[in-house]
């Protein structure tokens, strides 16, 4: 076993920095190609299934039902392509090292389309098997450790557990996979360095590895769960990182949520490590068996090689690292941002998570409809802030829930809020009955509000009345400040709804329904509507209501849920989102859905929440 590692520390070292560019330059290409297709592929699959929204209970029927399976073999038809030509290219790599020859990119680039070229021209689709095991095992580990952080939808599993014909093959598919592999792993190796026939390569490589298959193998796997060891234990020290940091500069009470964000965010990005290291690693014991089982048969005599040094800290070796770190870096962000952030909701169940509303801003820790529970709001990590809006005497629209001021004001009198001048609302002190702390904070205007939110944090607008002044004062301030990407517009009168929409049909709404009667099909194909919120009541009482909705690709928020309990039976009914005043806990409960237990015992036991 120590000298396989030296030898793989030969083949990796000896062309680092050409293999690392390589490395960085070609998965960046993938990430550029081959997600959007895979991803364009998925969607049709799910359009062509008769399906709009694939809940946890469906999942494992649009999994098996054939048209989805065919996506799924044209996906690793692509991957394995992609695969093949990354190999070919790693084995003049090694080969090179191998033989201590000198190797640049313009070389490695000519010659290793040159090798692509010839090898597929030869063997076709003969090289693609190899290929195809030797990703599928390598990743099968860290596809394990991923899923082991993970809470699978309850549906999924009691239905694998039920099926034990699913069990088997499953199992017996890894079985063979890894009996195909072993007798396989010398033949893209000889295929592309040796140019053997398809028959030759296959019995040279059983000559070669005669007496030594259980040592091949318990060395893959040795080597494998030391890599997975590494990259999960640098991914815990991400997380703790990220949790000490959240701790240190927002306090406790924050930890939970905030590190559950990341959590998600941070496993493209050690995906991605993954495969920058495992699967060039990986081939290198490949090509370290190869060239030393060749030795031991007297097939090719060497004099002993030498690691060849790296010079981690020469100005190139930091320009060009430099430069490939911002390059894969760029593509990461720009892939995210064009397919992530562009479709908010995936049309599986399980990849989502519920977006958080604060509703009247962080209402439970300021007092409601003020710029400090909006800014609470920001703080605590709400995905939206939704205020309430009325017009004043003078027509200037204003944060306001209630139509009278005695509630959340100190006016005694309880004067009504269309009876009153903004300059008059303005000398009422609207934070002193929640807390002296906020002593003195007024009523904001809807601009006061928008200019706090710009850039910062999307809106969710309630208008409280239906008058024909406040709904255009409320558009012409939201297109003034160009946020009709950023607001939504809310009320309980659909008719207000709509004539906002014939209006401007670039701003999005959403019907509030505490009860409804009637044919919810035909209200959710009103094209006014773009999204629905119903009261937590309506939501659990009439859960398929959601499936209604799904289907016409809208979304459904769910208020106001604040307890523990009814928050956690939302998040597990797959609302869209939830509009709460408690928004930490609703992230908390919302990102730990999918999120194993051990790992938020783990958190929970090193960062302890301020309960005060």
């Amino acid at each position: 076993m120590r000298k396989t590692i030296k030898d793989v520390i030969s083949s990796i070292t000896y062309h680092f920095k050409i293999l690392l560019i390589f490395e960085l330059t070609y998965r960046a290409l993938g990430l550029v190609l081959i997600f959007p297709l895979a991803r364009l592929l998925f969607l049709l699959s799910i359009r062509f299934s008769g399906l709009t929204y694939i809940t946890n209970s469906s999942l494992l029927t649009y999994l098996t039902q054939p048209l989805t399976l065919m996506v799924i073999l044209v996906v690793l038809f692509i991957l394995s392509i992609y695969m093949v030509i990354e190999l070919i290219i790693l084995s003049v790599i090694f080969d090179y090292g191998y033989h201590q020859r000198e190797l640049s990119l313009k070389t490695l680039f000519v010659l290793g389309l040159k090798k692509v070229y010839e090898t597929l021209k030869q063997y076709r689709l003969r090289i693609i098997g190899p290929a195809f095991l030797f990703f599928i095992l390598v990743e099968l580990f860290h596809v394990v450790g991923i899923a082991s952080t993970l809470n699978l939808p309850q549906q999924i599993i009691e239905q694998v557990n039920q099926s034990l014909w699913l069990q088997m093959a499953f199992f017996g598919v890894i079985l063979v996979a890894c009996i195909l592999f072993l007798e396989s792993v010398f033949t893209i190796n000889h295929f592309v360095i040796e140019r053997f026939s398809t028959q030759r390569a296959f019995a040279e490589s059983r000559r070669m590895l005669k007496g030594k298959r259980f040592e091949k193998i318990v060395q893959f796997i040795l080597l494998n769960l030391f890599l997975n060891g590494v990259l999960y234990l640098f991914y815990a020290g991400l997380i703790l990182m990220v949790s000490l940091v959240v701790s240190l500069t927002r306090g406790q009470l924050y930890v939970l949520s905030i590190t559950l964000t990341f959590f998600y965010s941070l496993y493209s990005f050690i995906a991605l490590l993954s495969t920058l290291i495992l699967l060039p690693v990986n081939y290198a014991l490949i090509s370290s068996w190869y060239y030393r089982e060749k030795e031991r048969l007297g097939i090719i005599t060497l004099a002993p090689r030498q690691t060849k040094p790296i010079k981690l800290f020469s100005k190139r070796w930091i320009k060009q690292g430099t430069i490939m770190g911002l390059l894969i870096l760029f593509t990461i962000n720009l892939m995210n941002v064009i397919t992530i952030m562009g479709s908010e909701k995936t049309s599986i169940e399980f990849l989502n998570v519920a977006e958080i509303v604060a509703h009247r801003g962080a209402s439970w820790d300021a007092p409601e409809n003020t710029l400090p529970a909006i800014e609470l709001a920001i703080l605590q990590g709400a995905d939206v802030v939704e205020i309430d809006i009325r017009e004043t005497s003078d027509m200037v629209p204003v944060l306001f829930h209630d139509a009278t001021t005695f509630r959340t004001t100190n006016d005694s009198s309880s004067r009504r809020i269309n009876n009153l001048s903004l300059n008059q609302l303005k000398a009422l002190d609207a934070g002193s009955w929640f807390s002296t702390e906020y002593a003195g904070v007024t009523i904001p205007t809807l601009r006061e509000a928008l200019e706090v939110t710009k850039d910062r944090i999307r809106v969710f607008i309630e208008l409280k009345v239906n008058s024909t002044t406040l709904n255009q004062n409320v558009m012409d301030l939201i297109l003034e400040m160009g946020m009709e990407k950023d607001v939504v517009i809310l009320s309980f009168n659909q008719s207000q709804l709509k004539s906002m929409k014939d209006q401007h049909p670039e701003i999005q709404t959403l019907l509030l329904l505490s009860s409804f009667y009637g044919d919810i099909e035909q209200l959710v194909k009103q094209p006014e509507l773009d999204m629905f919120g119903f009261s937590e009541s309506l939501f659990v009482n009439q859960n398929e209501y959601k499936e209604v909705i799904h289907k016409q690709q809208k979304k459904v928020y769910v208020w106001t849920v604040n307890q523990e309990e009814k928050l956690r039976n939302v998040v597990d009914l797959d609302a869209d989102g939830i509009i709460t005043d408690r928004p930490v806990l609703a992230r908390e409960i919302a990102y730990s859905k999918n999120a194993s237990d051990l790992l938020i015992e783990i958190l929970n036991r090193f960062f302890k929440k301020d309960t005060q």
